[in-house]
């Protein structure tokens, strides 16, 4: 599914954001990143979707290269990679139906396609009597699950949540944790990076420390911070 082989990442500015990565993960694993600010999380989940290119070392992402990829050819990766984000990055002006239908126009999915996905995927995450309305009008939590549908409606094999609960309340974000385990026990492959050690804790998934750009730590059922 996902393969980093001796993965190096040194910007121009020389800051050194991952060193001599090795790191296997299947489909269908749930997997938190963690790790302070300036770790490397960021840029590990940018090297799946080929938004940063490594200095060195092999990034396999569904059995593709993207070191090689042709660059006609990357957008068809980031079509089996959904993203979602900690600020939601909605489309103000358009309602909840048009956000997540947005996705699939950009890729000239046929209309019926739209009309038939985009009604099931809200009705997944909850969101099938908001449809007409704006982002403004709804929660912190439901704008959120409009970017989860948005990211899952094109059926990604990979999905990538980069503190997706970090502007909300507890109670809110396990809610949040819960849509992502269902998605996930649906098949799809999901990296968070988060900061948020109640979550980790509580959901005792495979967790993996990143910092100063080196895995300190990969551990099934692991928790957010090591033992002392």
């Amino acid at each position: 599914m996902i393969r980093l082989h001796n993965v190096s990442k040194v910007y121009p500015n020389g800051v050194v954001a991952l060193a001599g990565v090795d790191l296997r993960i299947e489909r269908g694993e749930f997997v938190f990143l963690v790790g302070p600010s300036g770790a490397g999380k960021t840029t590990f989940m940018n090297m799946i979707i080929r938004h940063v290119l490594p200095t060195s070392g092999q990034v396999i992402v569904n059995g593709k290269n993207v070191v090689r990829l042709k660059p006609w050819e990357v957008p068809y990766l980031r079509r089996t990679i959904g993203t979602i984000f900690q600020d939601f990055k909605l489309l103000p002006n358009k309602t909840v139906y048009d956000n997540v239908a947005f996705a699939l126009q950009v890729i000239d999915a046929p209309g019926r396609e739209i009309r038939k996905k985009v009604p099931a995927v809200l009705d997944l995450v909850g969101l099938a009597d908001r449809a007409n309305e704006l982002p403004h009008q709804l929660s912190g939590g439901e704008q959120q699950r409009v970017s989860i549908a948005r990211a899952i409606v094109n059926s990604p094999t990979v999905l990538l949540a980069d503190e997706p609960t970090g502007n909300l309340d507890f109670d809110t974000s396990w809610g949040i944790m819960e849509l992502l385990l269902k998605i996930n026990g649906r098949g799809t492959t999901i990296i968070m990076a988060t900061h948020n050690k109640m979550i980790v804790d509580r959901m005792k998934k495979r967790v993996i420390e990143i910092d100063k750009g080196k895995i300190v730590r990969d551990e099934s059922e692991g928790v957010y911070g090591r033992e002392v």
